[in-house]
């Protein structure tokens, strides 16, 4: 059987079309850096693709998430470490208030330095966040979350925390109840 030079020459060119085409299929996934340019490519490699995605996605999440935590707990430690201070000094005009030989007029001095030591307790307690909230505010609130009423400081905010609704959950708020009066 003989073939014939047309169809020698029509085997070469769809031979070299075919080539052409694997070298811009290599070529293309070679500029993009990519195996799977279209999902027909692959559809399972393009769907594990996809998860891939979606997880590193969650990841990166968790991470702001995590960091967002990390800083409202990091405000709210110092916070706690700065009113500890204030107790300390308030416990010690306590004490030395004791002593019989203080006059009337030291009295009356050391009474003003524990209002001016509540005072800051109170500034402490409605330290802002820096991002438009305070850092006692529980689950967030516009305004301060203790308020200096007729017998004493009342906690306003909303207890509770906030948490990230992620699977990984971390909390963003801390609750000024729990923190300071209970």
């Amino acid at each position: 059987m003989r073939i014939s030079t047309a169809n020698q020459y029509d085997a070469s060119i769809a031979n070299l079309q075919r080539r052409q085409t694997a070298l811009q299929e290599q070529q293309q996934q070679l500029t993009s850096g990519k195996r799977i340019a279209l999902a027909s490519d692959d559809p399972t490699g393009a769907a594990r693709a996809e998860r891939a995605l979606a997880s590193i996605g969650r990841v990166e999440a968790n991470q702001r998430a995590l960091e967002a935590s990390r800083n409202s707990m990091t405000l709210a430690e110092s916070a706690l470490g700065d009113a500890n201070e204030l107790l300390q000094q308030a416990r010690e005009t306590m004490i030395s208030a004791g002593n019989a030989s203080y006059s009337d007029a030291e009295r009356i001095g050391l009474a003003s330095k524990l209002q001016g030591l509540r005072d800051q307790l109170l500034s402490i307690a409605n330290r802002p966040d820096g991002a438009g909230g305070y850092v006692f505010s529980g689950q967030g609130s516009a305004s301060p979350p203790f308020l200096d009423q007729a017998g004493g400081v009342a906690y306003v905010g909303v207890a509770g925390t906030l948490q990230t609704g992620n699977l990984d959950s971390f909390q963003l708020t801390v609750d000024g109840r729990g923190a300071w009066q209970e």
